[in-house]
């Protein structure tokens, strides 16, 4: 018979044996490595170009500014536009700011659309039948003040959200060649004026700084001049506090009036008390900015009626329109990637819980007509 001390040693050596052949059999557990933030993915890497480095000569645009499948991208439009590609289906993303008669804005691809849901696919909607767009509609602009200063030219006005294919509701937003990801909104758009200091008044030169805000029946659009990039009158970053901060005017429905003006206040910038301050927005925008913009001096105002603008009638773009295709879409469009969704909803009145990069001012009802096909350039 075995003793008790042999017994014993044999148990302690069958379970250390047993302890050391289970360890043998498991991984080894190491900790977990330190949680890291991704930093947000912007253009400007390989192969994504940021949109407003980007140069390029009117007559010499590709098919498409930005067809790289990076981010949001490929671009929805295109910018080669001509009398092919000029009717209400047009995804022209090339537009002309050139003057009170000869202007376009951002408008939905997309039938009562909201900004927040297009802003990376917006198409040009123009005054004139002549860039291969689509036409603004007669009737829909009811008022605007057309400003030449020092820095940049602007236009502040009023329109029917359905003259740009927006929902009637639409509060509307921000627009400009930035954007989060340096992509822009719309994706792929570029500007290009005969208006601005940098032009010989004639030959269409790209304007590489702007920003715009439409909806709720109101729209500002200001063009920077290339050659005065200090101070940035055409900031970005305010896109909740709309038109009436960022681009002040005493622009009135009813009323076409085209002035020359100074150069207004850098946004967010204001003074209290003999103090100069700058405010920062706070997103979300809780409380109005805690100061009132100051509209800038003008000068050697001109008041037009509507018709000595715009013709009263659709004839002439009907007319213009029988002759084109139609389509915007020549063969080889890219379909393209949709808005980016990041933002919707608020635009022309003051900000709301949804923003589609911004918003623009106070609501405004809209009255009156005014047709929209342009007539010649305006002699000033």
């Amino acid at each position: 018979m075995f003793s008790s001390k042999l017994l014993s040693f044999l148990a302690l050596a069958a379970v250390h044996s047993f302890t050391t052949a289970l360890a043998a059999e498991q991984p080894t557990i190491t900790p977990a490595p330190t949680p890291t933030i991704a930093k947000r993915q912007v253009a400007g890497g390989s192969g994504t170009p940021i949109l407003s480095t980007l140069r390029y000569e009117y007559t010499a645009l590709p098919y498409q500014v930005y067809p790289y499948a990076v981010l949001r991208g490929p671009q929805f439009g295109f910018n080669q536009c001509n009398s092919t590609t000029l009717g209400p289906n047009s995804n022209c993303q090339t537009l002309i700011f050139n003057g009170p008669d000869d202007f376009c804005l951002w408008g939905s691809p997309d039938s009562n659309g909201l900004i927040g849901n297009v802003e990376a696919k917006v198409v040009a909607y123009c005054t004139k039948p002549y860039h291969g767009t689509r036409v603004i509609p007669p009737g829909a602009v009811t008022g605007i003040q057309w400003t030449k200063t020092p820095g940049y030219i602007q236009a502040v006005g009023f329109i029917k959200n359905e003259g740009l294919g927006l929902d009637p509701t639409d509060q509307g937003g921000e627009l400009d060649p930035h954007g989060a990801d340096l992509q822009g909104n719309p994706l792929g758009g570029v500007v290009f004026s005969n208006g601005t200091t940098d032009s010989d008044g004639h030959t269409l030169e790209q304007v590489f700084n702007w920003n715009t805000f439409v909806g709720g029946n109101k729209f500002c659009f200001k063009a920077c001049y290339n050659s005065k990039t200090t101070p940035d009158y055409c900031e970005n970053r305010y896109d909740l506090i709309g038109c009436d901060y960022n681009m002040p005017s005493s622009a009135q429905d009813g009323e076409f009036t085209v002035c020359d003006g100074d150069v207004q206040d850098v946004v967010g910038v204001y003074t209290s008390a003999g103090q100069t301050l700058t405010w920062q927005m706070p997103d979300p925008l809780n409380t109005p900015p805690p100061y009132q913009p100051r509209v800038p001096a003008s000068s050697n105002c001109k008041t037009y009626q509507s018709t000595d603008l715009f013709l009263a009638g659709s004839a002439t773009f009907a007319s213009a329109a029988a002759s084109a295709t139609g389509s915007a879409k020549p063969t080889g469009t890219a379909s393209g990637a949709g808005a980016s969704g990041s933002k919707s909803g608020s635009g022309a009145a003051a900000s709301s819980t949804s923003k589609s990069s911004g918003a623009m001012g106070m609501t405004v009802s809209i009255g009156g007509l005014a047709g929209v096909l342009a007539l010649g350039v305006l002699t000033l």
